[in-house]
């Protein structure tokens, strides 16, 4: 599925320039338009574009539900779209976590992953393929230690760390792929998950065992 397919929203009858075949079935347009959020302009970006299609207009979910404290994610097996909210209470950990799971997609590039989860703890290259992957310790003591590409499960069930993501970048420097491990529970009974997103956008999610 085209990855604008996405963003179908708000309709409207309007204007457009710019013919864009969508997918092989329906021809769309693109269409230049502002958008505000309680009086406040927001620019789409490069990362997002708004369609016309049969007089209306096709939002991207994932910019409509930022803009409005949320996030979306959208599931390649399932063919699921999910839109949740900011988490309003936990600690900045799940809130990492979430962000990974609801504002990270494939094909962001790093200066916008950045803002979003900050720097990594860890960059190194694959040496078969030279590619850059990045390692992200949430939820870490300022002591806190752990070298190279394994995620640490110890530390996670431990209570050292919350969370550990990883993220492999295509040469241009977007995300190619990410897995994420990240621990629930008390400190006296705590599970590891997995949230893992491929090259081919398909999604796994999984326990630890």
């Amino acid at each position: 599925m085209k990855k604008f397919v996405l963003g179908l929203l708000c309709g409207a009858i309007l204007a457009a320039s710019t013919t864009l075949y969508a997918s092989d079935e329906i021809r769309a347009t693109l269409f230049p338009v502002t958008f505000q959020f309680n009086g406040e302009t927001k620019d789409l970006g490069s990362r997002f574009a708004v369609l016309n299609y049969d007089g209306h207009t096709y939002v991207p979910v994932r910019f409509m539900a930022e803009q409005l404290g949320a996030g979306a994610r959208y599931d390649e097996t399932t063919r699921t779209v999910s839109v949740q909210s900011s988490p309003a209470s936990g600690s900045d950990s799940d809130k990492k976590v979430w962000s990974v799971q609801y504002r990270l997609e494939r094909g962001m590039s790093q200066k916008d992953v950045k803002p979003i989860i900050g720097e990594p703890s860890f960059v190194t290259l694959i040496d078969s393929s030279r590619q850059q992957v990045s390692r992200y310790d949430f939820g870490a003591g300022a002591d806190y230690k752990h070298g190279g590409l394994n995620v640490d499960t110890e530390g996670l069930l431990k209570g050292k760390l919350d969370a550990q993501l990883f993220i492999r970048w295509t040469t241009e420097g977007a995300i190619e792929r990410m897995d994420l491990w990240y621990a629930k529970g008390t400190e006296a009974q705590r599970t590891v998950h997995t949230y893992i997103v491929y090259p081919d956008g398909t999604v796994a999610e999984g326990l630890y065992e």
